[in-house]
This record gives structure tokens, sequence and C-alpha cells, in this order.
């Protein structure tokens, strides 16, 4: 293959059966990897249909954008074509190459070059269309839905799974940023074709650190400590009122980005009760859950809906130096198990954080202490109702988010904890 990059592959029969070979093992790895993180279902690629490819670089080596149909899904690859040693092509290593390729160029390997620390940089310059000195990246999220990549002054997400328009993630990204919400990576360019988001670069976020990382900082000196959670030496109270605060500013954000609808509050409990009903009644031998459950089903409240985040908790923000960050966009406004965004109560985002704060400490806990006999369960909970408490206070506190929640803290309370009933049903009861 000889050319311009950036120019479309001209899909001969003698091209397209090759390239679906090596398609179908780009994804069946992808798969199996999947599998070993779990729960995923370990699967070949049976069925590939190669619709179309776009050469970002020629010659040796080569990188081709791949979208093809795997088992009816839309996928998308980026496949680096490279010389072997002494330039002898050789029947790739099982743990980087996936086959070989013959073209214009002579007989090469084919890798995943979104995985490859110096393939990496070209994909990157393709994108952006800037050539620089950059030498390799750091791959530092993996999964079958996307690839996230770090280099030196900004990160590249290349999706592998691709969704039927425009990504919800990306749309959420660039609405936050256009309506002036700061407390994000912002996004400096966006790959797109067809009518697909294949990727977007964001700037890197200097000095951050994960939020679930923080929080088992501050668990685990709780636990070595011992006593209130305020004494210990990572006390996360402060970032929690910080990250409540953050949270609020995003939902008004979404709110000026996306608008907003009234409905029934009963609607949200008629909902969630008939899943627990179907998936996990057990969950409602919890007499305040069943409480909140019943309450919010014999409401006469109107609610605000809108474009929420979706799945947000503690893995999904990070601090920096400047505060805290949604450092992860995905899904995008989607909760768990959804296809498409969904109109949620902003409550179903502050349940999600709840949740992830009770979900850490008791993580924590046994990690420390897998028998439990060191008896770690109070101060697990001492420190999940304190951060509760604080994140939860400072998100009412922002100005005009009572405009998107009740102005009756009592109804917070209950909505919260039906969000939070959702949520234990999403994630298996836990």
């Amino acid at each position: 293959m000889s050319g311009p990059g950036g120019m479309m592959l001209e899909l001969t029969e003698d091209r397209r059966a090759p390239l679906a070979r090596l398609v179908a093992a780009w994804a069946t790895r992808r798969a199996a990897e999947a599998a070993e993180r779990g729960p995923a279902e370990r699967r070949a690629a049976e069925e590939v249909d190669v619709e179309e490819v776009e050469v970002l670089r020629s010659g040796r080596p080569a990188l081709l954008d791949v979208l093809a149909k795997v088992d009816g899904r839309s996928v998308h690859a980026v496949l680096g074509v490279r010389s072997g040693e002494g330039g002898q092509a050789t029947a790739p290593a099982a743990e980087d190459g996936l086959g070989l390729l013959q073209d214009d160029d002579g007989l090469a390997v084919v890798i995943d070059a979104a995985r490859d620390a110096q393939l990496a940089p070209l994909v990157l310059e393709a994108v952006t269309g800037e050539s620089s000195a950059r030498e390799s990246a750091v791959v530092v999220s993996d999964d079958e839905d996307a690839t996230v990549l770090e280099f030196d002054d900004c990160s590249l997400t290349v999706f592998s799974s691709l969704t039927s328009g425009p990504d919800p993630a990306v749309e959420l990204l660039l609405a936050l940023d256009e309506a002036g919400f700061n407390h994000l990576a912002a996004p400096l360019a966006v790959w797109r074709r067809r009518g697909h988001d294949l990727g977007v670069v964001q700037e890197l976020l200097a000095g951050s650190a994960g939020g679930w990382a923080l929080a088992l900082t501050s668990l685990r000196d709780l636990y070595g400590s011992g006593g209130p959670p305020e004494e210990a030496g990572g006390d996360f109270g402060p970032e929690a009122q910080a990250l409540g605060t953050m949270t609020a500013r995003m939902h008004l954000a979404l709110d000026r980005a996306f608008g907003r609808h009234e409905v029934p509050v009963a609607g949200w409990g008629e909902q969630v009760g008939a899943m627990v009903e179907e998936l996990a009644p057990a969950l409602l031998d919890d007499p305040s859950a069943a409480a909140a459950l019943e309450a919010v089903v014999g409401s006469a409240d109107v609610g605000v809906e809108l474009r929420t985040h979706g799945d947000f908790h503690l893995g999904r923000t990070a601090r920096t130096d400047l505060g805290w960050v949604v450092s992860d966009c995905r899904p995008g406004g989607q909760p768990p198990g959804a296809t498409q965004p969904t109109l949620r109560s902003p409550l179903a985002d502050v349940a999600d954080m709840l949740w992830s704060m009770h979900h850490v400490s008791t993580v924590a806990a046994t990690e420390r202490d897998a028998t439990g006999r060191a008896g770690l369960a109070p101060l697990a909970q001492a420190w999940a109702s304190r951060n509760r408490f604080a994140f939860l206070e400072a998100y009412l506190a922002q100005p005009g988010i009572e405009d998107l929640v009740s102005h009756d803290r009592a109804t917070v309370r209950r909505l919260v904890a039906l969000f939070e009933l959702e949520r234990a049903v999403l994630t298996g009861g836990h």
C-alpha cells in the first residue's frame, strides 16, 4: 500500500480477505483479555465485514484505520504495519502481532497500533494533523470499548467499539466544555469519520491523582491509626466537600447544555420498584430501603430530569493541582447497562457517588483484614458516613442547584436512597 496518508484504500477482494483475518484476530484478542478481567464472554470473532480503511500513514511503518462489523458489532481498529527484524517479516510473536500482511511495500507484521508505545505517537499525529517530537506513549486504560494513551502533554482515547452515531461520551465532554465547565480535561481534537466518533484528544491534567486512589489512601491511614476519621492523617472530608461542589457545577452545566424536563417523582419510584422486584427483591428486606421506595411511589411531587454523567463514581474523578475534575466522561450520560443516553434525576449521579464512597470503605477494609477479625467495620462506616454527608451538604449548598433538586432535605434523602437502591440492583446487590 502506498500513497499519501489519509487516502481511502480501495477494498479489492485480495485486500479485503487478509484485512478481515487481521481484524478477526484483533477482536478475538480484545474479547479474550476482557474475559480475563471479567465478567465478560470469551468469544472468537466469526463474521467480519471490513467496511472502510483509511491509510493514515503509508510506507513503513504504515497505519491503517479500519471500520468493520464483527459479528454485527461496529468496531474500530488502528492497525500498525511494520517490517520485522532486519526488514524481514516473520511470524509475529503471539503477544505482539496479529498476523502478516502483503502490501505494495512487501510482507509486514501487523500489530494493534493503539497499544504500541512507538506507533501511538504516529496515531496522535494523524489525528491532530500536527507533527511532534513525541517518541512514546503509556497505555493508562484499556478494555473492549477503548484504549486511553497518555503522552507528555495530552491524552488520546481511541474508541474500539462504536455507537450508531456520535459517541455519548464525546457529546458530554464537548457540551460541558462549551457550557463553561472547566473541571475536566479540555478536548483538543475529536477524531470523526462517517458519522462515528473514533477518538478524542484531551489536555493532560497536571498533578492528577484518581479519586478512588485518594479515598483508599485515606482509608488505609484510618485503618492504621484508628480513631475518628477526621483525626486520621489522610482525612477525606475536605475532599468530599470539594467533590460535592464540583458535581453540582457539572449538573448546572449539563442543564445549560441540554436543558431539563419535569416529570412526576412517583414514576422514578415505580421504575426502581419494578426493577427491584424482578432482579433483587431481597434488597427490600432493609426497612429503610422499603420505606424510601414507598414514600417516593406515593409522592405527588414533580422532579427534574436531565442529561447526567451516568455511572458517576470515584473512579471517574481525579484531584489535580487546581481541584477536582471529571476525568472520565464515559459512559456519557448512560447508566450501567444502558445503550443510549438517558435522562435521569441529577440525584442519580449523586447516589452513584455516595454508593462509591461506601463501596471503597468496604473494599479497603477487606484489603487490610480479609477475615474481618480486626473489626474494621465501624471505622469503615464512620468514614463513609462522614464523607457522604460532606459530599451531599456541599452539593446542596451550590447556588442554583435547588432548581434541579427538591428544596426539602427529607425528600432529597428519600430520592438519594431510591437511586442507591437502583445502583445496588445494577451492581448485583453490592
